[in-house]
């Protein structure tokens, strides 16, 4: 009798030693570096390093690196968009382009996040984007369209009135979207309990969720133009917010912006980014040294640009010259187009740190000839051709490309991340996580 005892008080603790394990779910970091590809990650750490000593930098992509995953969307071609993309990751589930968490016949989709919170953990989002942007959209909200931002803006702050929010942190930009003239939810969402911080420097003072940070009217100012650590400032903030709540979470992170620098064949711009991102980067690894209990996951949507490290058959890449440009294309044409254009050349020298060629002042001059539109065309395209020329950078397109892109994961579950994937693969996996 003693014996069968004693097995059955062993049996109980086993059992409940399992019951314990199971119940010990990890903390879920899912970071986007939205249009992202192998070769942003390339110019990034080429960028970072010493060609004269051939000292390559060591970056915090480097350890996590555990494959690559295909992007297409359900759609008639190869090629997704950044709202097909992140409803795949999402949900597991692929979709049409423009599609926000919603199928092809445009039947809304469970999100991870929306499962976690059935589950009963926190939620979080980060982004240098507005936060009813597309990829952030896909993972909180479900719509038709992801160019419809102010009812997607609607849906987030009406799940908030019907007390029913998606998350408990949501950071990025997009103030224009919640401040409208026909709809201020501003002045709604306290009333509901929704803290509303409109200013960086505020975070330290937050201490409690929910939590809506609106840094921007759309999205925040690009990191070679603006505060390179605003995305890294945001993931901490989430990250202690999240922490304190004493329960399992899952926080995205979305390196909004190297898209959008992708989008401008920026590779200046692109590369400060990156940067953005791997500081991001370095705090989620400190909070996962501090918690092991903590899975990371980074991928892309896609790829944007086409870039190439060396164009026009010469076998070169001037990284010391990119590093030397000091603001991005787009800033520099909204301030060359508030000036007389007899300044462009000495003022794009000067941002650039490069003696302009004739060729490059002809190229300006011929923007310079034209008016309205046609001239803020013309003038982007000027300053892509000069900034890549100097600096030995190609792009095939100002759109997106259908290359395969990288995962990366380290933490509990991180081998479920490896070799060849596909897209839902990934929001499937994490998904089974948080069931």
């Amino acid at each position: 009798m003693k014996l069968k005892a004693l097995m059955a008080g062993i049996g109980l603790v086993l059992a409940s030693s399992v019951v314990h394990a199971e119940e010990q779910k990890p903390n879920i970091i899912y970071i986007i570096g939205d249009g992202m590809g192998f070769e942003y990650i390339s110019a990034y750490r080429y960028a970072m390093s010493d060609l004269d000593s051939k000292t390559i930098a060591k970056t915090e992509f480097d350890a996590l690196l555990k494959g690559a995953a295909t992007t297409y969307p359900d759609d008639d071609t190869w090629v997704t968009d950044s709202a097909a993309g992140a409803t795949a990751l999402a949900t597991g589930v692929k979709t049409y382009n423009g599609a926000i968490g919603v199928d092809a016949d445009k039947h809304p989709l469970q999100t991870i996040m929306e499962i976690a919170r059935e589950n009963g953990w926190a939620t979080g989002s980060v982004s240098t984007s507005q936060i009813n942007h597309a990829t952030p959209a896909s993972f909180f909200t479900h719509h038709p369209s992801r160019y419809e931002y102010n009812q997607i803006a609607d849906q987030i702050a009406t799940q908030v009135v019907e007390g029913k929010p998606s998350f408990d942190v949501m950071l990025g930009g997009g103030h224009a979207y919640f401040e409208r003239k026909d709809k201020n939810w501003l002045d709604v969402l306290p009333e509901h309990g929704m803290q509303i911080v409109t200013d960086m420097q505020q975070l330290d003072s937050v201490n409690n969720t929910p939590v809506m940070g609106l840094f921007a009217e759309k999205g925040l100012p690009h990191a070679i133009d603006g505060n390179v650590d605003a995305l890294a400032t945001m993931t901490q903030t989430a990250l202690r917010l999240l922490d304190k709540k004493q329960q399992p979470f899952a926080l995205m992170i979305e390196g909004s912006e190297i898209d959008w620098c992708g989008h401008a064949n920026d590779i200046a711009c692109a590369v400060h980014e990156m940067d953005s991102l791997n500081r991001a980067l370095k705090v989620v690894a400190e909070y996962r040294r501090n918690n092991p209990n903590t899975l990371v996951v980074m991928t892309a949507d896609h790829s944007t640009g086409g870039l190439t490290l060396g164009r026009d058959g010469e076998y070169a890449w001037y990284s010391e010259r990119v590093m030397a440009i000091e603001s991005s294309i787009a800033k520099m044409s909204e301030e060359m187009l508030a000036m007389d254009a007899g300044n462009w050349p000495q003022y794009v020298a000067d941002k650039v740190n490069f003696e302009l060629t004739q060729e490059y002042i002809d190229e300006l001059a011929i923007a310079a000839e034209q008016t309205g539109e046609e001239q803020e065309d013309a003038l982007h395209q000027a300053l892509v051709y000069i900034t890549g020329d100097i600096t030995g950078t190609g792009w095939t397109t100002s759109g997106h490309t259908g290359v395969d892109v990288p995962v990366f994961a380290d933490g509990p579950y991180s081998d479920n991340f490896g070799g060849y994937m596909d897209n839902t693969d990934i929001g499937k996996a994490l998904i089974e996580i948080v069931r």
